[in-house]
């Protein structure tokens, strides 16, 4: 599970803070509105190194730029 939470929207992207499993120090991903290219700017603590719970918050972030929608808090359960 992942907890994100809108820091910025602009025209041209968002920034997200994203919390795996709701716990540590937040982590924060950056999407172009435009083409959707993605930049974490930093990872969760409670992130494995393989980063598994940085692609899915990608994944979530992604599609609500194809939405355009832009809620300031959500939460992303997987399995």
């Amino acid at each position: 599970m992942n907890k994100l939470k809108l820091k910025i929207a602009t025209p041209e992207y968002v920034i997200y803070f994203y919390i795996p499993n709701g716990e540590g120090l937040p982590g924060e991903i950056r999407m172009n509105i435009g083409d959707k290219e993605a930049t974490v700017i930093s990872r969760a603590s409670a992130d494995n190194s393989a980063g598994n719970y940085e692609f899915k918050a990608i994944k979530a972030i992604q599609e609500r730029v194809d939405k355009k929608i832009f809620p300031l808090e959500f939460t992303q359960a997987f399995y």
